[in-house]
């Protein structure tokens, strides 16, 4: 029996057929787009340019082996991985999806990373960004420093459980001991502000056909199902409705519960939604990894399993903190 799969020919022709529905009885979605460049230019891109100028300037200057001499020892004990792990789980951590992913395909490519070190880097150098947690999902949408402190604490503690988890991942191979070579570099300013703007474009795009796709498939009652399903299992009807466009894209979710304020539910969902990213947040990581040639099914695994650790840590502490 043959195995059926999805190739990029079919890939294109659903996106094809989607937004031929759209053009067709939605009037091209117009407004769907221009929510998602308005959610992009106010809560997406003042997180990310500003650390993704940060992430090319110190990858520029060298900053990489220095970082990766010093972490060393602690990545390859806890993370099974060579010290660069580290620079690429700071960047992740400093600036959030979809960098740190972007961070290991570049050291991947660098030859700074072997084969099934980049698929466990991968699984925990993924994360939102503490200026997104705290400022966006916290102080904006919640209204509630504590709420985004307590997000924070979850997806932190997540992220290092789910690298530990996954330095069994081939346990045998061991990390490399590469270390990226200082180098010269003719002007710092241009290449740093030229790769922050390819990065912010190219996140931005994604996320305003994301919110196309969502309303269109609410449209089409395709996330019908979906949402019932969550409807039943939450038994919050705003709940399970911003569950099932947080899966899609992370933020337009989020925005979504936090219309309810806060409830029991409110913040366990967002730490799900956080850990998981949202398969917009993916297809911009699995961009990146697969111009690495990293393996992407067990990336995908990695942040199934950092939005359930996310939603059992908010669980608890929405049991004993809130």
């Amino acid at each position: 029996m043959k195995k059926l799969y999805l190739n990029k020919q079919s890939v294109a022709f659903i996106f094809l057929i989607l937004f031929a529905t759209a053009l067709l009885f939605g009037g091209g979605y117009s407004e769907s787009a221009k929510r998602g460049l308005m959610l992009f230019s106010a809560s997406v891109l003042p997180c990310l340019f500003p650390y993704a100028f940060i992430s090319a300037s110190l990858s520029l200057l060298g900053v990489t082996g220095k970082i990766s001499l010093k972490a060393t020892p602690f990545t390859k004990k806890v993370f099974n991985t060579g010290g660069v792990t580290a620079y690429a789980l700071f960047i992740s951590l400093v600036a959030g999806y979809p960098l740190g992913a972007k961070t290991v395909s570049d050291l991947k490519n660098k030859g700074l990373l072997a084969d099934t070190e980049s698929v466990r880097a991968s699984a925990f150098c993924s994360t939102s960004s503490p200026a997104f947690l705290l400022s966006t999902v916290g102080g904006i949408c919640f209204n509630s420093a504590t709420f985004g402190l307590l997000l924070f604490l979850s997806h932190l503690l997540s992220c290092f459980v789910v690298g530990i988890i996954f330095s069994f991942y081939k346990r045998k191979d061991k990390p490399s001991d590469a270390f990226p070579p200082l180098k010269r570099v003719d002007n710092l300013f241009y290449e740093s502000v030229f790769s922050a703007i390819n990065s912010a474009l190219f996140v931005g795009g994604v996320i305003t056909l994301f919110s196309v796709i969502v309303d269109l498939l609410f449209a089409l009652k395709i996330l019908y199902l979906p949402t019932k399903l969550f409807g039943v299992i939450l038994g919050d009807t705003l709940a399970s409705e911003s569950l099932a466009v947080g899966m899609l894209e992370c933020t337009l979710g989020i925005t979504k519960l936090a219309t309810g304020g806060i409830t029991p539910l409110s913040l366990p969902i967002a730490g799900f939604l956080c850990g998981f990213g949202g398969f917009c947040i993916i297809a911009q990581s699995v961009t990146f990894l697969k111009n690495a040639k990293i393996k992407t099914a067990p990336f995908i695994i990695a942040k199934l399993l950092h939005g359930g650790l996310s939603f059992v840590f908010c669980l608890l502490f929405n049991l004993f903190l809130l």
